[in-house]
């Protein structure tokens, strides 16, 4: 009994807490899509002067407010972009740093396979030593022009003493013995040679890897360098279009936001239309209202028990469908929610109305949907349907071809006309 205890409380604590996030969600889809459209429509109602020739003194009036918004978007994507640039380029001259010191480091391998080359040389001129006696004529004379030669280096020294040797003992007068030692010795000296140089090259390869990929550094670096001064270039011809001291910016930022996440949704939601703003105001108006039948249900005591979190998911959905319903059926004609007064071409449809309605179907979802399902049932009558609805006098029709026209549900004029209030 405890455990279910313990259970129930957790799930009403999660029920609350899950309707208390619904409640700042709606709310705020609410408050951002009329705040939105507020202040898109004051902008068309009451555009800003700016000068157009301040020699002349001339003036205009700019009422283009998606050129304006994409022009400060696309400036703060440029920033954005520039931003990321500079600490790429930041990384890669860390990395150019670090390549730098590796170059520096590759060069320690060449210098001692090269010295390990140079004693193995030496070593094997003194062993060569005493075969040079066998030479005779120009071979010998040659021989010792080699060994003496300070401008050779190690490998090439070697490999002409080898050469001079290997000429010279096959026309020398040597026993077999003697021949025998010297071609293991002159075999041995060429096979070390060969590995030793094969060292040498890999030790260089190495190293000119390491070379190289600094050398690609170096050319990312510049062709970033490169895209932060086209960068530039763009935002500076962007403000040339939009000035920092605009009244157009002024007003416009207005709209950022200081968050972590989406600093740009008002601004981005004011480059909607407006239709597109009715619609976000208009679910979230239904779902809201979805939310307060819930809880106002929730904490009567005669239904809590029967309400579950994916009652209250369920609920919502529901609520978002019959908003979506009004909404199209104002849009269709079929409930028509004007601004009020005005001349029948010159009827708007109100995003309040329609919102409230919403709001209402939200919260009276039942009577909603009976409402819409009423309204179906006259769009989709029969001819039988009709000719008894008009038997019985105007019934759901006009009373003549019974058709259905549109309820006009229309907002009191106002005692005196109101301009939107200036940003």
């Amino acid at each position: 009994m405890a455990d279910q205890n313990i259970g129930v409380r957790a799930s009403s604590v999660s029920l609350g807490i899950t309707v208390i996030l619904l409640y700042v969600l709606f709310v705020s889809m609410v408050t951002f899509g009329f705040g939105t459209y507020i202040f898109r429509t004051t902008w068309q109602a009451n555009p800003p002067i700016i000068l157009a020739d301040e020699a002349a003194g001339e003036i205009e009036i700019d009422t283009d407010i998606d050129n304006n918004v994409f022009l400060l978007r696309r400036e703060k994507a440029i920033e954005d972009d520039k931003l990321i640039v500079a600490a790429e380029i930041r990384a890669l001259r860390q990395r150019l740093s670090e390549n730098e010191a590796q170059v520096k480091i590759s060069f320690g391998p060449i210098a001692r396979e090269r010295e390990e080359m140079r004693l193995f040389v030496n070593r094997t001129i003194i062993d060569l030593a005493d075969y040079q006696y066998a030479l005779t004529g120009p071979d010998r004379f040659k021989y010792e022009n080699t060994v003496n030669d300070e401008d050779l280096q190690p490998f090439a020294k070697l490999t002409e003493l080898l050469t001079v040797l290997d000429t010279g003992i096959d026309a020398a007068d040597l026993d077999e013995d003697a021949r025998a030692s010297y071609v293991d010795l002159s075999n041995a000296a060429k096979i070390a040679l060969k590995l030793a140089l094969g060292d040498i090259e890999a030790a260089n390869a190495a190293s000119h890897a390491v070379q190289q990929e600094g050398e690609l550094i170096e050319d990312q670096i510049a062709a970033r360098e490169d895209r932060n001064r086209l960068n530039d270039e763009n935002i500076a011809a962007l403000r040339r279009v939009l000035p920092l001291e605009s009244v157009i910016r002024a007003r416009l930022s207005s709209l950022s936001l200081d968050l972590p996440i989406a600093p740009d949704l008002l601004l981005r939601l004011v480059s909607f239309p407006t239709i597109f703003l009715t619609l976000i105001v208009t679910i979230a108006a239904g779902a809201l209202g979805t939310v307060v039948a819930f809880s106002r249900r929730y904490y009567s005591s005669t239904s809590s028990a029967d309400l579950t979190l994916s009652r209250l998911f369920v609920n919502v959905g529901e609520g978002i469908a019959a908003a979506i319903a009004i909404f199209l059926f104002s849009g269709a004609g079929m409930l028509a929610l004007t601004q009020g007064g005005g001349s029948a071409e010159n009827v708007e449809l109100s995003p309040y109305t329609v919102a409230f309605v919403a709001f209402l179907s939200g919260f009276m979802a039942e009577d909603a949907f009976a409402s819409i399902q009423a309204a179906g049932k006259r769009l989709f009558a029969t001819d039988e349907n009709n000719d008894n609805g008009n038997a019985n006098g105007n019934g759901n029709g006009n009373g003549e071809g019974g058709t259905t026209e549109a309820a006009v549900v229309e907002q009191p004029q106002p005692a005196a006309a109101t301009e939107p209030p200036n940003n």
